[in-house]
């Protein structure tokens, strides 16, 4: 361990919750003369050292501990401070270059201002921010409903002056009530400046984001606050899962400019796999970045104790045939966690490509999100027209191999809410004025959703109907990564509601229904030629607007079956509909928000079933062991 181990960054020496001195460390790894001349510390502490704040010049200077095999490390220990948080950069003299002012690429804690590094003297103790272990254990990730959650977007509308991270907590029962078991935060790590961001330009990669952590009435408590929230998830049972975002970095990413040619930086020094347009791609030729990015991996999840990892643009730094980059990282923090003892530590990939199956089987990788479904959303809220294609978008688990699972969702953070989608083209948005709107319109495909046979994931505030409309392509505007709080009055008025109920009776049913996570689904393809059900009765009908497909799961008891029924036309229907075993079935989603029981008595191999529009069935049967 090179990083966080070596106590590279800040850190106080001790933990006196009254004062400390601060000792700063910084690493450059063998192979590369960075030409440093000298490294000076400075920052808004020096008053309280008989010196004064931001003077460079006189700020101490770190001293080389000597080279060891895999670099050298230089460092500095101040005089005794009081409790607080103080913030700090670096100036950096060269032989052969202009001096820099850099912050730290290893701190811990963002500054509030100027891309400054921070750190913490007293406040708690480690020992006293134990992140409590997850109540039951942590499940496979087949058996996850996963919440998409933009800590800023979901707290902003309520959380006065406390800190992002503590807000989160005062929803964490809504969400556990409505069936939610893993919530994916989109990136917590640190940015570049105090504007607004999703997150996806790393620049201090063992650092939460200030704006998250910042609480005006007790500064010394940031990093506490992230361990709060991950046992407060898990004392209810919910799964934390981080956004890692590990291809590339801002351009402003702080270890190149320790290097008198920022070029040479061994991170940063060529890209791997592919580029993204506008940001600074990771080197992953380069064993230092393999270790550095293995160990911010390592860092999460053995401090803050996080039960997986979504690695953001795997397809940049993956290159077939090489294990190097995105193979050997999920390889090392797959064993890393194996090696810890910890089971079912996810790691998801978004891989945005035809590939995506093939790599997450050839890896350690535990899923890939499933773009499939998505894809199809937008057609069929805007056209009032699902397509052939739409019952294989249910069942891509097929491409993978035994334990591992697509991850599903009708939109997430990149597009526009799916409510939004569905009244954009007659401009009345979820909600019209004759107070309808067509937010019902994601009723069915909500359902279909959650009797795929991959892992669901609800964006926030989808459960309730936000429609907020995101621009797909900005044109290098800005206008895509924008604030978008999310309203939470919607959750309580009529469509908020409805659609609140409906999407905790589906996640309570896949929660209690092996049926719902199982692989088995039929039919399990369908030729997109087929633009009517299969002489079974089962399929798509494309001119009715019609889905018929059955899950299954073999149980001790028996075998429980669901025959699903979707009708995402315009106009109530009575479909002639197969069901496998004659008897009673009833159907699951009947009772859903105050409805009456509704039951199917089956005699022959087919019994119509009445479908309201946009709506669906999911009719249930268990027949025993003989």
């Amino acid at each position: 361990m090179v990083f966080m181990d070596k106590r590279c960054g800040a850190w106080q020496v001790g933990d006196d919750p009254d004062h400390g001195a601060v000792e700063f460390r910084i690493f450059f790894p063998a192979g590369t003369d960075p030409g440093v001349k000298t490294i000076r510390v400075a920052g808004d502490f020096q008053h309280l050292l008989g010196g004064q704040d931001w003077d460079f010049v006189g700020g101490l200077q770190l001293v080389a501990e000597g080279v060891t095999p895999d670099g050298e490390y230089l460092s500095v220990t101040t005089g005794d401070l009081p409790a607080g948080f103080y913030e700090y950069k670096y100036l950096v003299e060269f032989d052969k270059a202009a001096p820099r002012i850099v912050t730290d690429p290893c701190a811990r804690y963002g500054g509030l201002t100027d891309r400054n590094s921070g750190v913490v003297v007293g406040g708690s103790t480690p020992q006293e921010n134990q992140v409590r272990p997850l109540q039951g254990g942590r499940r496979p990730y087949s058996d996850l409903t996963i919440y998409e959650l933009m800590i800023d977007d979901f707290t902003l509308e309520y959380r006065r002056e406390r800190a992002p991270l503590a807000a989160v907590i005062d929803r964490l029962d809504e969400l556990r009530d409505l069936g939610v078991t893993a919530i994916e935060f989109m990136p917590w790590t640190a940015w570049k400046n105090t504007d607004f961001d999703w997150g996806y330009e790393p620049f201090q990669y063992f650092s939460a984001e200030a704006r998250y952590a910042d609480d005006l009435t007790r500064p010394t408590e940031k990093l506490a606050w992230l361990k709060t929230l991950v046992s407060e998830c898990h004392d209810r049972g919910i799964h934390v899962i981080m956004d890692g975002v590990y291809n590339h970095v801002s351009v402003e990413f702080p270890y190149k400019f320790l290097y008198s040619d920022p070029a040479q930086c061994p991170f940063t020094k060529e890209p791997f796999g592919g580029s993204f347009p506008g940001l600074q791609d990771l080197d992953f030729a380069e064993p230092i970045t393999q270790q550095f990015i293995l160990e911010v991996c390592q860092y999460w999840m053995d401090v803050f104790g996080i039960d997986g990892i979504r690695l953001d643009n795997t397809v940049n730094f993956y290159v077939p045939g090489d294990l190097r980059g995105l193979p050997d990282l999920l390889s090392a923090v797959a064993q890393h966690a194996s090696d810890q003892g910890q089971e079912n530590f996810s790691l998801i990939l978004e891989h945005l490509d035809l590939s995506a199956a093939g790599v997450t089987n050839a890896t350690d990788a535990t899923s890939f999100w499933d773009n499939s479904l998505f894809g199809l959303t937008f057609g069929a809220l805007w056209n009032d027209r699902i397509d052939s294609q739409f019952l294989n978008s249910l069942n891509n688990r097929r491409f993978l191999t035994s334990g591992k699972v697509p991850t599903l969702y009708l939109t997430n953070h990149d597009h526009s809410d799916a409510a939004w989608q569905a009244g954009a083209r007659d401009n009345v948005g979820a909600v019209g004025a004759d107070g309808a709107g067509n937010w019902w319109k994601t009723q069915p495909l909500a359902i279909a959703l959650f009797t795929s046979t991959a892992v669901p994931l609800i964006r926030n505030g989808q459960e309730f109907g936000e429609e907020h409309f995101i621009p797909e392509n900005d044109h290098n505007t800005g206008r895509r990564v924008s604030g978008r709080p999310l309203r939470w009055k919607y959750r309580t008025d009529p469509a908020g509601s409805t659609l609140v109920a409906l999407y905790t009776r589906l996640a309570t049913l896949r929660r209690d229904h092996p049926a719902f996570r199982s692989p088995f689904m039929y039919p399990a393809e369908w030729a997109t030629w087929q633009t009517q059900f299969n002489p079974t009765g089962v399929g798509i009908d494309v001119n009715r607007q019609l889905a018929i497909y059955h899950r299954w799961a073999v149980l001790p008891e028996g075998v429980e079956t669901l025959v699903v029924v979707l009708n995402l036309s315009g106009t109530d229907q009575v479909v002639d509909t197969p069901f496998p075993t004659l008897g009673q079935w009833d159907d699951l989603l009947a009772t859903f928000h105050g409805g009456a029981p509704f039951m199917v008595n089956v005699g022959g191999p087919r019994a119509p079933v009445p479908v309201g529009s946009h709506w669906g069935r999911i009719l249930y049967r268990l027949n025993p062991k003989p």
